[in-house]
């Protein structure tokens, strides 16, 4: 008896690794937001997650005044964003790519297709509060930049001298 060699394909065994490693980080992050990052890593309370999923990635910078997010959106329209202060710490970014998958289109038969279609979503723990009054965003050339500004720190509290 003669076994067939077992086919293996490692492009699948790649997506089925993003696909958890995504699942795993959405858990993590619901995790977060229902617990205030109670007992969570300095890193994950900060808002830090390391993305492995097929979702898109995000820098994060905070200096003196502002908190800023900039991320890659390659192929997304300004229309298909979604940007959403859920809180004054903690930032909600939304995507839809819409596209009808074939196996076949005018440019010939498909054989692998990697690039990410449909609902993309990031929700962002920010490391500082800030104030939705100032908020901006720009979106050019696949690229979007949010500019946030903080609010700024209460100086104590005051004291009625009698």
């Amino acid at each position: 008896m003669q076994l067939k060699p077992y086919q293996f394909s490692f492009s699948s065994l790649g997506g089925e690794i993003d696909s958890l490693f995504a699942e795993m980080e959405a858990r993590a992050t619901a995790i977060m937001n229902q617990s205030g990052a109670a007992g969570l890593p300095a890193a994950v309370k900060s808002g830090n997650l390391c993305v492995f999923g097929n979702d898109f990635h995000v820098d994060l910078c905070e200096n003196e005044n502002e908190v800023i997010v900039v991320t890659d959106l390659p192929g997304i329209e300004k229309e298909d964003i979604t940007v959403r202060l859920l809180n004054p710490e903690t930032l909600l970014i939304k995507t839809e790519q819409r596209a009808e998958i074939e196996e076949t289109d005018d440019a010939g038969t498909y054989h692998l297709r990697e690039r990410k279609m449909g609902s993309m979503q990031r929700t962002i723990r920010l490391p500082a509060e800030v104030l939705t009054e100032c908020a901006k965003a720009s979106f050019k050339n696949g690229v979007m930049e949010i500019t946030l500004q903080k609010k700024p720190a209460e100086e104590g509290v005051s004291i009625c001298i009698e």
